[in-house]
């Protein structure tokens, strides 16, 4: 009843704060963050190990058995799950629900690097990810061209847009697929091998020891300092063949020439092996899968994205950029279907109250106190830590006149935090003597 004849004694002080309370919950409503599935943890990390060209017996033996071995001594583990393709190892650790995700990847890599020398050579470096259901893409971009192919496009893709889409605020990542990926093949000649006695893993040394990136040094000439920089790694592949393989022998009285790559196989400018293909209306091109921020607003992400197509540098004017997959098209009609059910249900329940009480008063009432009290909710799940009760043992104690009071059906032992007895006698009595949990 105390809060009644306050608001009757205080009237224009009750009006002035629900004023606020609904114009916070309306400034709050604009920043909630709108998503198409909820903040859920999946309790699921996956190892994934690439090993090009071996097949999936070997894969099993050899890297997802001892991953699996290892993985399963994690603390709070669950279940180990485990796939092996043709030079894909991929394991799954299910832990129970609970466990602290951030530690257990870190036990998990911790248990990988112990692992790392009995796995066989040449395999990539493992990767370890936490499963996020919101790591789907909020939008993909489609690259196309009539001029430029598949080589082009994707270099276009991967220098020029990739760079600019991954500043636009909320985007995490813009990895383009599609196209053919420029590479320097070296083709082997198995009769020009065996005709000089090598094999390939002599063309693989030298190939190796040649195409690095190293430090040269500086030179010192009288009272200057010169940075010598030395990039030995190959743009093109006619370098690439002049690779000495063998240097010059002498074989009896005979002394044989140096072998360079060019002797013992074919080098040419060419593309990766494809495994994705592009096409947009029928012609082949690239796409781009934009990700967002944890966090971030999809449908503000997606309109960000959709402003700065237009207004990419870099972009040949024969290169058309267009939306191909839009995921905020399902949250607005999500949206819109739970704006159009809250003005149904409550002009219905506006109606009832109408029919049953046939009174104009009881109805305004009920018409103003829906919107007023669901309204300044969304101002509650933006703000952090701003209401707060301090609970023990399932009783509560709440502020007034800044002073901690405890609740006069107190529990029958005193609370933890609180340093006086919460009695009927002691509860009117009580200072400030309560603190937060």
């Amino acid at each position: 009843m105390w809060l009644t004849r306050l608001a009757l004694r205080n009237p224009v002080l009750i009006l002035m704060m629900s004023l606020m309370t609904l114009a916070l919950g309306f400034v709050s409503l604009r920043h909630l963050s709108v998503d198409l599935f909820p903040d859920i943890t999946v309790p699921l990390i996956r190892v994934a190990v690439f090993y090009t060209g071996a097949g999936p017996n070997d894969i099993e033996k050899s890297i997802t058995m001892p991953i699996e071995r290892a993985v399963s001594a994690s603390p709070g583990i669950d279940r180990v799950e485990s796939v092996s393709k043709q030079g894909v190892s991929l394991v799954s650790a299910w832990f129970q629900f609970g466990t602290n995700l951030d530690n257990a990847q870190f036990d998990v890599s911790q248990r990988i690097a112990q692992i790392m020398n009995t796995l066989p050579p040449g395999i990539q470096q493992p990767f370890i990810i936490k499963f996020d259901i919101t790591n789907i893409p909020v939008v993909q971009v489609a690259v196309g061209s009539d001029e430029l192919d598949e080589k082009q496009l994707y270099d276009l893709a991967l220098n020029t847009i990739e760079p600019q889409l991954e500043r636009i605020p909320g985007v995490a990542s813009a990895t383009p697929g599609g196209g053919k990926v420029r590479e320097i093949t070296v083709e082997l000649q198995r009769e020009a091998l065996r005709a000089r006695g090598l094999g390939p893993m002599d063309v693989v040394d030298a190939v190796r020891a040649s195409n690095l990136l190293m430090p040269s040094g500086n030179l010192r000439v009288g009272d200057r300092d010169y940075n010598v920089f030395a990039n030995t790694q190959f743009q093109q592949a006619r370098p690439l063949g002049d690779v000495v393989v063998r240097p010059p022998t002498k074989v009896g009285e005979r002394v044989m020439g140096p072998v360079r790559v060019q002797d013992v196989a074919r080098v040419s400018d060419a593309t990766a092996d494809q495994n994705e293909i592009v096409r947009i209306n029928g012609q082949r091109g690239v796409y781009l899968r934009v990700l967002k921020q944890p966090g971030a607003n999809s449908i503000a992400v997606v309109d960000a994205v959709r402003a700065a197509l237009p207004r990419l540098r870099g972009v040949p004017p024969t290169v058309k950029l267009a939306i191909s997959f839009d995921q905020s098209s399902y949250i607005r009609a999500a949206v819109q279907a739970l704006q159009h059910e809250a003005v149904q249900g409550g002009a219905l329940a506006v109606l009832v109250i109408l029919v049953f009480l046939v009174s104009l008063r009881a109805t305004a009432i009920v018409a103003v106190a829906i919107p007023w009290s669901t309204t300044p909710s969304s101002s509650w799940r933006t703000s952090t830590g701003t209401w707060r009760w301090a609970r023990a043992g399932g009783r509560r104690c709440w502020r007034r006149r800044r002073r901690w009071r405890c609740p006069s059906w107190s529990p029958p032992s005193p609370p933890s935090w609180c340093s006086f007895p919460c009695s009927s006698s002691s509860a009117s009595r009580a200072t400030s003597s309560c603190r937060w949990r």
